[in-house]
């Protein structure tokens, strides 16, 4: 039966305290993301309750409704009722400059009555917001990556050929400016003019910026010496100048008459922010970057029995909060500083569990409500690696299934630690992309997979009782 999303639209904004209400809207693969002026006036119940919505969630100072992957149906049908283009425009953020000053005094007020808007929050929140909108162009070219890997090492592809040459730009270049893309969206986030971002972004990435790093005479900038680090692929450096910026540009307004604000704040802002940046910002952000890893690393290699497992069994606990996406600065870090990531690899499996475990249920239930529910979701998790319709709408209300599937998962998490499984590209995980996991993770993460996907299976077909509709 096909959904009425105009009605959802309707339900939704009615319970999420009508569109005077949001400050600003988003979404990602499964859910609305609300930004409330007053997050107290959601109907969490009522939410719930609708036709079409599988879960709803505070987290990262969001009211999250969990649709599934028709959320673009949703989001659209949301943007079309009255009262959307007071903030629809704005995505992942409302611009600063668009406020009035009642508006700007309401919504901190409101902000400081919300005790969930905590700094955990509000960082969950802004990683969201920035790597989100251009996830799909990311995990594309690192598909592409993976199977370039393949094509080369099964000897279709030679790396000498101009074929290989033309698909590995459009692969690798997401990659080697990522702080262009990174830059629209973090200057969008923080306030700042967002053009002007990609513009520093764009100098980091400069050809004669990239050959100062190997330069044979010292670089400086005014007679200030200038630590040059590599900023291609690099994530910290451009966020926190996006940050510096949307103050800066706020200091500006405060000094600069309106009548040229508009010619020397984005002068200015060339002039300060991007020497400012190769001085004092990407040195240091580089510091914490390399300490951050180094820490995490040594961790996996002191104790990777115990942090493998726990990060592969409490990935899918993660998700329904909405905090594995505080991960996402800390692995695009490591590809640029160690040339690889070892954390998410951690949780090859877990989709393959989740999938498995639902699937388990499918055969088993024979409720028809569920069957289908659980049938589609163990097909979206399987074959598109989107695991929350599996998660909302099958297992957490199943809980000794749920626990039994992450115990699972974390025994190939664990494997995973011990045998050093690495990947050094960004990759989506489900059925179809196997062959480029193998070839980008190795035998031991194709094994973890089959630890999961055979091991929750069995598990969930033996703990599964259909009397309760609950395990």
């Amino acid at each position: 039966m096909a959904k009425d999303y105009a009605n959802i639209a309707k339900e939704v904004m009615k319970n999420v305290g009508g569109s005077e209400n949001v400050e600003a809207l988003t979404h990602c693969v499964t859910r609305l993301r609300f930004v409330l002026k007053d997050s107290s006036k959601a109907n969490k119940e009522a939410l719930e309750n609708i036709d079409g919505v599988m879960k709803v969630l505070e987290a990262g100072g969001q009211t999250q409704v969990v649709i599934g992957q028709d959320v673009q149906q949703a989001f659209d049908a949301v943007m079309a009722l009255p009262g959307a283009e007071k903030w629809g425009s704005q995505a992942s953020a409302v611009e600063a400059t668009e406020d009035t000053t009642e508006e700007k005094d309401i919504v901190a007020e409101n902000k400081k009555k919300n005790k969930k808007n905590v700094f955990g929050d509000k960082f969950v929140e802004y990683v969201s917001a920035i790597f989100t909108p251009f996830m799909e162009a990311f995990m594309g070219a690192g598909l592409l990556k993976g199977f370039l890997v393949l094509f080369v090492t099964i000897g279709v592809l030679s790396k000498d050929s101009s074929t290989y040459t033309i698909l590995y730009s459009v692969a690798d270049g997401v990659f080697y400016f990522l702080p262009i893309f990174i830059a629209y969206t973090a200057g969008k986030k923080f306030g700042a003019k967002p053009f002007v971002t990609m513009a520093i972004a764009a100098a980091m990435v400069y050809p004669s910026i990239v050959d100062l790093k190997s330069a044979e005479t010292a670089v400086t900038f005014m007679g200030i010496p200038v630590h040059m680090i590599s900023y291609t692929s690099s994530v910290l450096p451009i966020i926190a100048s996006a940050y510096v910026q949307a103050k800066w540009e706020k200091l500006l307004k405060k000094i600069l008459p309106q009548v040229v604000s508009g010619i020397f704040i984005p002068l200015l802002d060339l002039l300060v922010i991007f020497p400012l940046t190769l001085i004092v910002v990407g040195p240091v952000t580089d510091f914490v970057g390399t300490t951050l890893a180094s820490w995490i690393e040594l961790g996996l290699n002191t104790v990777p029995l115990i942090a493998g497992f726990a990060m592969a069994a409490l990935w899918p606990v993660m998700i329904i909060f909405g905090v594995h996406w505080g991960l996402i600065p800390i692995c695009m870090n490591n590809y640029a500083v160690l040339g690889y990531d070892y954390i998410l690899p951690l949780t090859v499996g877990t989709n393959f569990g989740i999938a498995a475990a639902t699937f388990a249920i499918f055969l088993r239930s024979k409720d028809k409500k569920l069957k289908q529910l659980s049938g589609t979701a163990a097909l979206s998790a399987f074959i598109g690696g989107v695991t929350e319709p599996a998660i909302y709408g099958v297992l957490l209300e199943r809980k000794n299934v749920f626990a039994a599937m992450c115990v699972i998962n974390g025994i190939g998490g664990a494997l995973c630690a011990v045998m050093h499984v690495t990947r050094d590209v960004q990759i989506s995980v489900n059925a179809l992309t196997l062959p480029a996991i193998y070839a980008v993770y190795g035998i031991w993460g194709i094994v973890a997979i089959v630890i999961s996907l055979v091991g929750a299976f069995a598990v969930a077909f033996v703990t599964y009782k259909e009397k309760s509709n609950k395990a």
